[in-house]
């Protein structure tokens, strides 16, 4: 993984951090990275969506005190459905 150079870099809790693409499906990529001995995973679907690690990506740590979060709810996505599962949930 860090044989090379990153593939991008996100701001971690302040912390400039280098995220690696790794091998993946192709239909997502997929990037991985450490920060503060954590481990970071940012899985972009459809693949197309990781031109937005590309930006000026901050993460912050949900744990840290004094955050405030509002976490918008709807409808779960079909990609999440667990296989025979159908539509209605009945089966």
């Amino acid at each position: 993984m860090a044989a090379g150079s990153p593939s991008t870099r996100v701001d971690a809790a302040q912390h400039d951090t280098p995220l690696w693409e790794i091998p993946s499906p192709p239909d997502r990529s997929v990037y991985v990275g450490e920060a503060d001995g954590r481990w970071l995973w940012a899985i972009a679907w459809p693949m197309e969506a990781v031109l937005l690690l590309h930006d000026d990506v901050r993460l912050v740590d949900l744990r840290d005190p004094g955050l405030s979060l509002d976490v918008p709810v709807g409808a779960m996505s079909p990609r999440w459905r667990p296989t025979g599962v159908s539509e209605g949930g009945d089966g």
